[in-house]
């Protein structure tokens, strides 16, 4: 049997789509459905129900399914006995990370991780979605919210704090709220719903109440952007607008409430020289920028 038709039949499984299993796997569909179909061929069964709403599992998928998940755990736990053989200060470790922390503190140390470890190589993936650690996705996570998944160590890091942001021609037009209060009569720009509710999101929620956002969006980095082209206020991390020109710091005062950063690896990598190195260095530095970090630095 191959192994790459049962990774494809999970990622099936788990996403309900041939679509959301590509985008998962970073493929095309065709590839995909060759996978399961070639599955299916093997055993002489059919796994999935073709509906209008996404791919539903059969008896049979749904047997092999309880089966496949076990082999899965084992493969991916034989990969990681390998990986965690250690090779020294060298090699490539992969880093998950939002948006909001890619730029403005990860890339930002780059030249000084690569001063103290020029052997280390990042894989950068920059995404929202929670990259699965134990099928390694990604060798290192840093998390917006401390996650229940899996055999990890888990390390709090330090927290993200935001500011409200407009540019002078929206204060201009629309003037600038006296309390957060008052935000429920301004245009402001929030995040869209498929987005991880947190305190953050949620305090502005209620700040709004029943007003309808002008835009929504999830990077910091656009929200910030339309802001700064005078659609409306916005609410992004402190550091994501540092720096940034033609845009005005909001109820500087406000106590907005932060988000918690945790710092994620299998405890199977922990070990690894390489793996340590990017987790030490990751949470020195957010040590050393703690006040920058948590908006506190103007």
């Amino acid at each position: 049997m191959n192994w790459d038709d049962l990774r494809y039949f999970l990622a099936v499984a788990g996403e309900g789509s041939l679509s959301g299993a590509a985008r998962a796997l970073r493929v095309n569909p065709a590839t995909v459905s060759r996978h399961v179909d070639a599955l299916e061929e093997r055993f002489a069964v059919r796994l999935f129900d073709r509906r209008q709403d996404g791919y539903g599992l059969t008896p049979a998928g749904e047997k092999l399914l309880a089966r496949a998940r076990g082999i899965e755990s084992e493969m991916f736990a034989l990969g990681r006995s390998f990986d965690a053989e250690d090779r020294g200060l060298a090699g490539t470790v992969t880093v998950t990370a939002t948006e909001s922390l890619t730029v403005p503190f990860l890339i930002r140390n780059l030249p000084l991780l690569e001063e103290r470890h020029p052997g280390i190589r990042l894989h950068l993936v920059n995404e929202y979605r929670m990259l699965n650690l134990s099928r390694r996705e990604a060798d290192v996570a840093i998390r917006l919210a401390r996650p229940d998944q899996g055999d990890l160590s888990i390390r709090k890091i330090g927290e993200m704090g935001f500011g409200l942001y407009a540019s002078p021609a929206y204060i201009e037009a629309y003037g600038a709220p006296q309390t957060a209060a008052d935000l429920r009569n301004h245009r402001v720009i929030d995040w869209l719903d498929g987005f991880p509710e947190n305190a953050t999101v949620l305090w502005l929620r209620r700040q709004i109440g029943d007003t309808t956002p002008i835009f929504s969006t999830n990077p910091a980095s656009a929200r910030l952007a339309a802001a700064r082209v005078g659609v409306g206020i916005a609410l992004v991390p402190c550091m994501v607008a540092e720096g940034v020109t033609g845009i005005v710091r909001l109820l500087p005062d406000e106590v907005i409430p932060g988000v918690d950063l945790w710092l994620l690896v299998h405890r199977d990598l922990a070990r690894l020289a390489k793996v340590r190195a990017v987790l030490d260095f990751i949470y020195d530095r957010a040590q050393a920028e703690a006040d920058r970090i948590a908006g506190r630095c103007g």
